[in-house]
C-alpha cells in the first residue's frame, strides 16, 4: 500500500507523526508577519481575476508544488523471443507466436515476405521461392517514457498527490507525417508535400487511433491525504496500490530493483478510501474499495451528463485491512548501525464479493443488449497476504505470502449472450516470494539470492498470462494456478517477455554484483551476473509435458550519478544482455517417442537480449 513500501526504496516525508522543534523570538516573529502580509499581498495582485468579480482576492500565500519522477529511454535487441517454435494453433493465445516478426508470420509460411520482385532478384524479375527474404527471428527497437509525479501541499498535513505518464513506452519513430495504410486499415492518403514515407520529415505526437492505439498522455493517480498526528491519516482517490516486495500488489516503483522505477512497466492502481493510524510504531488501517463498479452509464449524445453506475448488483465489493510494524528509516539505519537487528513485517487482507458481473456487456449497446450481458458471478474471494524482513548490519531477508481463496460461478469465457453454467469453482492458489542480500567489503560486493514459487493447475495446459488459466475440464472445479504481478521480475527473457509474469512455476536466482565506485551519496558504477532456472509445477502445464522450463544468464553494466536531493536522484544508465536456454518444458511434445503432428524433425533453440537503459530521475 502507499506509504508502506519495501524499505529499499526511497524515504517518503509524508510520514505523519513528524514533529518541528524550534525557538522563536516574539520581534523575529513580528517582522515575519509584516513580511508575510507584503508577500500575500504581491500575490494578490499576481492572481488571474475570479469568475465573481464580488468574490476577494487570495490573501493567502501560495501551496508548496513539487515535482518528482524520470525520463528514460530504453534501446531493445530481442532475438528468438519465440524460440523457433511454430505455432500449430491457438495462434492469438500462443506466447511464443507473438514474438515472430510479422515479415516472418505464420501466413506466409515462416519462410520470410516475398515482396515484388522478391529480395534477391531484380525488382523487375518474377518472384519466385528462392528470392523469398530471410525469415529473421530478431526485432530491434527503442521506446521511452517521461513520468511525473507531483505533490501539491497546501500544508504539512493535507496534501495533493498525483503520478501521470507523457509517452507511455512510445516506440521511436512510431508516428511519421506520411500517412498510408495503418494498423486501423485506413488509407487517408498522404500528407501535404510527403510523396512518400521514405521522405518523412517529421514525427507527430500520438494521437489515439489516428496514427497509434495510446495516448500522449496517461493521468494514472490522484489521490488526497490529510493528516493528523493524534488520530491518523485519511487518503482517498485513486493511488498506488504496494504491499510487502510487490508479489501481488505491486505500485510499479522499482521498490527491489537497482534502478528503482526507471525499468518498471507495470503498476496497480486502486480506488478506495483508507484510514492508517500508527501507535508506538504498529500501523493499522483499513479501507473502502471501489475494484470493480461493473457497467457504467456513459450517455454520449448528452455532454452535458455525467456517467454513472448503471446497476448496483454487478459491482465488486472491496473491504481491505493492514496491520504491520515498520521502523521509523532514521530509527532503524541508527539501529543497524550499533549491530542491533531490525524485524519490520505485516499482514494485508482483501476480501471481496461479487453478485452479477456486466464484462461481457458491449461498450455501446441497446438496453437488451446490457440486459443480455448479466452473468451470475456469486463470488466471494479471500486474500491475505504476509510480509516479513529481517535486517542486521549489510544483511536483508525478506519473504511474502499470499493466496487467493474463496468461490465463483461462471469464470469460462463466455459468447454474446453468455450461458450460466451453474456448478460453483474453487479458488485455491498461493504464491510466495523470497530475497537475500548481504554486502561485503564496504557494501561493493553484493551476493543475492531470490527464490519463489507460484502454484499451478495440472488440469490446464499454458503458463503465460496471454493464454486461458481458468477454464477447467469438465468435471474439475479448482482454478488454482497463481500469477505475479507483471512488474514483479527476476529476469529478462523468458518470465519478463515471454511469458509476461512468473505463474504456475518455482524458481531459484542466486546473483552477484560489484561496484567499481560506491560513494555515500549515491553515485555507483558496477556489473551484476544473474542465474536463473525455472520449473514448472506440474509437467501437464508445460508444453511438451516436461517440468523443466529453463536456464538463463543475465548481465548488466550499470552507473548513476549522485546529482539531486535524493539517493537515487541523477543520470542513469545500464547496458544489459541475456541468454534464454530453453529445457524439455519448452520443446515440442512428444509421446511415446511420437512427435506432435507437424512438428516432426522441429526444434526450438536460444533466445537472447540486449537493452541499453539511460534515464534521468528526479
Amino acid at each position: 500500500m502507499e506509504g508502506l513500501q519495501s524499505p529499499t526504496a526511497p524515504a517518503r516525508d509524508d510520514s505523519f507523526d513528524e514533529e518541528f522543534e524550534g525557538d522563536f523570538d516574539e520581534a523575529e516573529f513580528e517582522d515575519e508577519d509584516d513580511m508575510a502580509a507584503d508577500d500575500a499581498a504581491l500575490l494578490g495582485q499576481a492572481e488571474p481575476p475570479a469568475s465573481d468579480p464580488t468574490l476577494a482576492s487570495w490573501t493567502n500565500p501560495r501551496p508548496v508544488f513539487s515535482l518528482n519522477g524520470y525520463f528514460r529511454v530504453r534501446g531493445n535487441y530481442l532475438d528468438n523471443f519465440s524460440l523457433r517454435r511454430i505455432p500449430l494453433d491457438r495462434l492469438n493465445e500462443d506466447p511464443f507466436a507473438r514474438w515472430i516478426p510479422v515479415d516472418n508470420a505464420p501466413s506466409s509460411g515462416l519462410n520470410g515476405v516475398l515482396p515484388q520482385g522478391g529480395c534477391k532478384g531484380e525488382p523487375s524479375s518474377p518472384a519466385g521461392q528462392d528470392q523469398r527474404c530471410d525469415g529473421s527471428a530478431t526485432l530491434r527497437f527503442a521506446n521511452m517514457r517521461l513520468r511525473l509525479q507531483p505533490t501539491l501541499s497546501l500544508s504539512d498535513n493535507i496534501r495533493v498527490h498525483m503520478m501521470l505518464d507523457v509517452f507511455d513506452n512510445l516506440v521511436l519513430g512510431s508516428t511519421p507525417e506520411v500517412r498510408s495504410v495503418n494498423q486501423f486499415g485506413q488509407i487517408p492518403g498522404r500528407a501535404p508535400g510527403v510523396p512518400v514515407d521514405t521522405l518523412t520529415q517529421t514525427l507527430p505526437p500520438p494521437e489515439s487511433f489516428r496514427n497509434t492505439v495510446g495516448d500522449n498522455i496517461y493521468f494514472r493517480r490522484v489521490w488526497g491525504e490529510v493528516t493528523n498526528s493524534t488520530i491518523g491519516q485519511l487518503r482517498f482517490g485513486r493511488m498506488g496500490h504496494q504491499w510487502g516486495l510487490g508479489m501481488l500488489w505491486n505500485a510499479g516503483e522499482g521498490t527491489n530493483q537497482l534502478d528503482t522505477a526507471l525499468d518498471s512497466d507495470f503498476q496497480s492502481e486502486i480506488d478506495r478510501i483508507q484510514l492508517i493510524g500508527k501507535f508506538k510504531g504498529i500501523f493499522f488501517g483499513v479501507s473502502w474499495d471501489f475494484a470493480n463498479k461493473g457497467y457504467i452509464y456513459n450517455p454520449v449524445t448528452d455532454i452535458q451528463n455525467i456517467p454513472i453506475d448503471a446497476s448496483r448488483l454487478d459491482d465488486t465489493r472491496q473491504w481491505s485491512f493492514l496491520l504491520a510494524r515498520r521502523m521509523e528509516p532514521l530509527a532503524q539505519k541508527k539501529r543497524l548501525a550499533r549491530g542491533k537487528w531490525v524485524v519490520n513485517g505485516g499482514a494485508y487482507f482483501i476480501y471481496r464479493s461479487q453478485f452479477l458481473s456486466t464484462s461481457t456487456a458491449p461498450l455501446l449497446g441497446t438496453i437488451s443488449d446490457i440486459e443480455n450481458a448479466f452473468v451470475r458471478r456469486d463470488a466471494k474471494v479471500y486474500m491475505p497476504d504476509g510480509w516479513l524482513q529481517v535486517l542486521w548490519k549489510d544483511l536483508r531477508l525478506e519473504v511474502e505470502f499470499a493466496g487467493i481463496l474463496g468461490k465463483i460461478q461462471n469464470i469460462s469465457p463466455a459468447e454474446f449472450p453468455p450461458t450460466a453454467e451453474g456448478a460453483k469453482f474453487k479458488l485455491r492458489q498461493w504464491g510466495v516470494a523470497f530475497e537475500g542480500e548481504y554486502r561485503f567489503l564496504s557494501k561493493k560486493l553484493g551476493v543475492f539470492l531470490k527464490g519463489g514459487a507460484a502454484s499451478g493447475d495440472p488440469d490446464v495446459v499454458g503458463l503465460s498470462q496471454y493464454e486461458d488459466l481458468a477454464t477447467q475440464p469438465v468435471g474439475q472445479k479448482t482454478v488454482s494456478n497463481f500469477s505475479f504481478h507483471p512488474d514483479y521480475r527476476i529476469d529478462l527473457i523468458l518470465w519478463r517477455r515471454i511469458m509476461g509474469r512468473i505463474a504456475g512455476a518455482y524458481y531459484l536466482a542466486p546473483a552477484v554484483s560489484y561496484d567499481i565506485i560506491r560513494s555515500d551519496f549515491g553515485r555507483v558504477l558496477g556489473a551484476r551476473l544473474d542465474f536463473i532456472y525455472s520449473r514448472a509445477m506440474f509437467e501437464q502445464q508445460t508444453y511438451a509435458s516436461e517440468p523443466n522450463l529453463g536456464a538463463e544468464l543475465d548481465i548488466a553494466i550499470y552507473y548513476r550519478t549522485e546529482d539531486g536531493p535524493k539517493f537515487t536522484d541523477g543520470f542513469f544508465a545500464s547496458a544489459q544482455f541475456g541468454i534464454l536456454f530453453p529445457l524439455n518444458g519448452l520443446k515440442y511434445l512428444e509421446v511415446n517417442g511420437i512427435r506432435e503432428p507437424g512438428t516432426e524433425g522441429l526444434g526450438v533453440t536460444r533466445a537472447m537480449t540486449l537493452r541499453l537503459i539511460l534515464g534521468i530521475q528526479f
